[in-house]
């Protein structure tokens, strides 16, 4: 089974990785440390996620250190960046990121699940997409970038991959949204031709909040050509991204899916998204 884990991280693309430097709170490894486990495990690439930066000048060094390896630069809209800020999402655009993340912990719906708030809101007071979300869908088709639903609520998450595929986005991802989203919701996220994501820190004892039988047989009954399986990992108590990437391709093997069901989800299905290989 090594050899089979192995022959499917290799190549794979893990979209969803932190590392330090981080603004508010601590990392398993930095960034040149990440780079270099995912190389030496031969994974095809990952994106570098900070909830304050645009990560694409320090992805820029990675790719230039590590030969072979696609580290792909993002940024999330949080107050940091200006929140839904076009001129941060064209920067990050002329920069050469490819993912856009919606505001994560300075959203709205996050922020007020944990009592706290208010935050940056998609909605306005008639509970219709803001003007700005207007301009940077714009931006995020022109530039052909990934927009991805960031922790917004999931009434915020509809109408924003309903917008994005009428101005012409053709990347989506709806950000891990077992335990957000209802069932209903996310088949109707998946059907504006969002794909959903599952990280497999979901099944770690930090979080707990699924088994690897749950996230096999949740993925299988949304559809595995709907869904891609990230790590999100980067926190002081995981392993390394890439070693969790190994984790969740021998997890679910164990929990029963096929070889060609995995790839599709670590491999395929991300590359399709980022529109590589």
């Amino acid at each position: 089974m090594n050899t089979l884990v192995d022959e499917i991280l290799k190549g794979s693309y893990d979209l969803h990785v932190h590392a330090a430097p981080d603004a508010n709170q601590e990392r398993r490894l930095d960034a040149i440390e990440t780079a270099r486990v995912a190389y030496e495990a031969e994974m095809g690439g990952f994106v570098l996620k900070s909830h304050e930066y645009v990560t694409a000048p320090l992805t820029y060094a990675l790719n230039q250190m590590y030969p072979g390896l696609d580290v792909i630069g993002s940024v999330a809209l949080n107050r940091a960046m200006g929140g839904l800020n076009p001129d941060a999402v064209e920067t990050a655009a002329k920069l050469d990121a490819r993912v856009v993340w919606m505001p994560t912990f300075t959203a709205d719906h996050w922020l007020k699940n944990l009592g706290r708030g208010p935050g940056i809101s998609l909605f306005d007071s008639n509970d219709k997409l803001r003007p700005e979300v207007f301009d940077v869908l714009d931006l995020i088709s022109q530039y052909d970038m990934v927009l991805a639903s960031g922790h917004v609520s999931p009434a915020e998450a509809l109408a924003l991959f309903r917008e994005a595929k009428s101005r012409g986005v053709r990347r989506m991802i709806a950000t891990h949204p077992h335990g957000v989203a209802s069932r209903d919701e996310q088949e109707k996220m998946a059907s504006l031709g969002a794909y959903l994501e599952y990280t497999f820190l979901a099944c770690m004892p930090s979080r707990g909040t699924m088994t690897p039988k749950e996230l096999v047989g949740t993925i299988q009954s949304l559809g595995v050509n709907s869904c891609i399986v990230t790590t999100d990992f980067g926190q002081w108590m995981n392993p390394p991204p890439a070693e969790g990437m190994r984790m969740a391709i021998s997890a679910l093997l164990d929990a029963g899916m096929k070889q060609e069901d995995v790839s599709t989800l670590v491999k395929e299905n991300p590359m399709e998204l980022l529109g590589v290989g």
